[in-house]
């Protein structure tokens, strides 16, 4: 790829990334009265499917935890990619996980929000998802390169 075009494309992801974090902190910043209403509409769905409950309540919140970090990880991935040629994965998950500490942190002085280990450890199996995500994309891509640069060469005599 033309080192312009991975200038562009890693200032893009690197906004991105920055956006998804301001995201992420804007929501730890709800407290827990404004998150509940917020998520009421999921939860009610799934309360028609599940019945209500501690259980479905839970999984609605720790999803939402999940996937957040998940397209954190996620971006980051294609940040460093861009940037550096190479993806940085394990700094990556480092990365989102020591964001995910810092946001439990953050809750801990928003009104009936609290810090917790095990929203941190969710928040970095959601990084893990995010890292598999990307994992699985550039396989696809990989292979569609492949594929295409196979056809070119296709009809040509050594």
């Amino acid at each position: 790829m033309p080192i312009e075009k991975n200038k562009k494309n890693a200032v893009i992801f690197w906004i991105l990334t920055v956006l998804c974090m301001g995201v992420i902190f804007f929501l730890s910043s709800r407290t827990a009265d404004e998150s509940a209403s917020e998520s009421s509409r999921i939860l009610e769905f799934l309360i028609s499917v599940f019945g209500e409950g501690f259980f479905t309540d839970f999984i609605v919140r720790k999803a939402a935890h999940c996937l957040e970090f998940a397209g954190l990880c996620f971006l980051f991935n294609f940040s460093f990619y861009f940037s550096f040629e190479e993806p940085k994965r394990i700094l990556s998950v480092v990365l989102t996980s020591l964001y995910a500490v810092t946001d439990e942190v953050h809750q801990i002085f928003v009104e009936g929000r609290s810090c917790e280990v095990r929203d941190w450890a969710i928040d970095t199996a959601g990084a893990f998802l995010g890292l598999l995500a990307f994992i699985m994309i550039m396989l696809v891509f990989k292979k569609i390169l492949t594929a295409k640069s196979d056809s070119y060469n296709i009809g040509e005599i050594d």
